[in-house]
Order: structure tokens, then C-alpha cells, then sequence
């Protein structure tokens, strides 16, 4: 498909839903509680509305990030926002201490995203795709790619990968309808 076309089809295809904008997209329990899980206790959800869409105590971007904390973050999907959000993170993890763990879509290999490599630790692949909750969701799921989570923990070097299948997930944790 050439560049020109698959643009189109792009544009089409984010036409189809007209809450494409929104950015009330919740992560899934079941999600959640596989990060806690894996990485321990999530002290503040971040890119969240408090009161709404918080699964634990709200916090924003703009926020001071309190020093050693565990912050869990699902921004807007938007290459802009990804990178805001991933630059904090880093600043958290390396000389706040903290520990910060971010789903986005699968968009690594997007120009943007190489500048970004060196400040993750730990990409998690998620084999499927995450029908993340919303008030706009439509049938067949709100998520048009795979989604990864980032993890930062200040460390230095090429970060590890590894690969979770959504299946197994929602086995283990349950999925919440």
C-alpha cells in the first residue's frame, strides 16, 4: 500500500468513530492488577480524571511526582503526549527514585520513539489488543493497535523485552464486563 494511500485509509478509519478524540479510555481491571502483580503496589494513577477514572490516588503530568513512588500512567495516545509523558518518567525514576509504568500503543517504531529508547528499562509487549473501557467505546473494542507498557526504573542501557499474551491475563485476573 503506498504512503499516500494508507493515509487515507487511516483518516477513514479514524472517521469511523467520532469519539476518537476523547481521551476517557480506562485501563481494564484485570490489566491493573497484572501490573501490581508484577511490579508491586501502584501508589498513583497518572493521565487519569480523579474521582472518574483513578484506579488509585490521582496524578497529573503537571504534578510534582512525590520522590520513591510507584505511579502507573495510561496518557493519551497521541505521539506528543507519549513522549511528555515518557521524559517525566524518566525524571522520576532516575533521581526521584520512583518507579513508572506506562501503557501506550504499539508505536516504537515510529520515528519519534528513538529518541525515547534509552529512558525505558523494560517494554512488555501485550499479544492481543486491550479493549481499554470508556463511556465512547464501540463494538469490537476502542484500542485500532496492540498496546506495549513501558517501565522505568532510572537504569542505564537498552532496555529488556519481553511479551505477555492478554488471553493469559484475563485468565489470571479476570476480565470485568
Amino acid at each position: 500500500m503506498s504512503d499516500k494511500r494508507s493515509k487515507a485509509f487511516v483518516r477513514r478509519f479514524k472517521g469511523a468513530n467520532e469519539h476518537n478524540d476523547k481521551d476517557d479510555f480506562r485501563t481494564p481491571p484485570y490489566l491493573f492488577h497484572w501490573i501490581e502483580t508484577r511490579y508491586g503496589k501502584v501508589e498513583f494513577d497518572g493521565a487519569c480524571v480523579d474521582g472518574l477514572n483513578n484506579l488509585a490516588e490521582a496524578l497529573r503530568l503537571e504534578d510534582p511526582w512525590p520522590n520513591g513512588a510507584t505511579i502507573y500512567s495510561n496518557p493519551p495516545f497521541d505521539s506528543e503526549s507519549i513522549t511528555k509523558w515518557v521524559c517525566k518518567g524518566y525524571e522520576h525514576a532516575k533521581y526521584g527514585g520512583g518507579l513508572h509504568i506506562m501503557i501506550i500503543p504499539d508505536k516504537l517504531t515510529q520515528v519519534f520513539f528513538k529518541n525515547l529508547f534509552p529512558l525505558i528499562d523494560e517494554i512488555v509487549f501485550l499479544g492481543g489488543r486491550v479493549n481499554f473501557e470508556s463511556p465512547y467505546a464501540v463494538k469490537g473494542g476502542t484500542s485500532m493497535n496492540g498496546s506495549v507498557i513501558l517501565v522505568q526504573r532510572g537504569l542505564e542501557g537498552m532496555p529488556s523485552v519481553d511479551a505477555v499474551l492478554l488471553r493469559d491475563m484475563k485468565k489470571a485476573f479476570g476480565e470485568v464486563k
